[in-house]
């Protein structure tokens, strides 16, 4: 079955995004107080993503953390490459993980990149195997290029491709 994919000149992103609602509200609440980010922290929002386990080594914290304080951070600086490669060496971290835990950090800047979003954009399904970080950064261009044409928060944008693609392509 060939997928639909989101057509920026026809459809709409006016879904109500609904994940784990409680949990995803309880979370960027506890995050927008925080000033450094903890192990708990990357837990909590793994077991927000998908159940499983995480290990992260004192330097990718460190280099997180200087990340999620960053000032006009942009998402092709260098620390962003930089924590990507680190993130995606630890344990139970792969793109779908790494990009949820940067979106809840930098919501402004980091979208998440999951199989729905993924084929709600392109008409194809991805694999994990598939993920680089060349294929996450053209993800991410092509949400900025929707921020800009239809004018909504970064933040909503994968939301929207998501339930784009629950809506018109069924199951994964």
């Amino acid at each position: 079955m060939k997928s639909r994919p989101f057509d920026i000149k026809k459809d709409k992103l006016d879904f109500r995004f609904d994940y784990n609602s409680k949990e995803t509200q309880n979370l960027k609440e506890q995050l927008e107080k925080k000033e450094k980010v903890t192990v708990d922290d990357l837990r909590r929002i793994t077991l927000w993503k998908l159940d499983r386990v995480l290990e992260i080594s004192d330097d990718a914290l460190k280099n997180l953390n200087t990340l999620f304080k960053t000032p006009n951070l942009k998402y092709t600086d260098d620390i962003t490459k930089n924590v990507i490669n680190e993130l995606t060496k630890c344990k139970g971290i792969g793109f779908p993980m790494l990009s949820a835990i940067l979106k809840f950090l930098r919501p402004e800047i980091f979208p998440i990149i999951d199989v729905r979003a993924y084929r709600a954009l392109y008409g194809k399904k991805i694999t994990q195997y598939q993920y680089t970080i060349k294929v996450y950064m053209d993800y991410i261009e092509k949400i900025y290029q929707i921020k800009e044409a239809l004018n909504i928060e970064l933040d909503k944008i994968d939301e929207q491709l998501y339930m784009f693609d629950k809506k018109n392509n069924g199951k994964i």
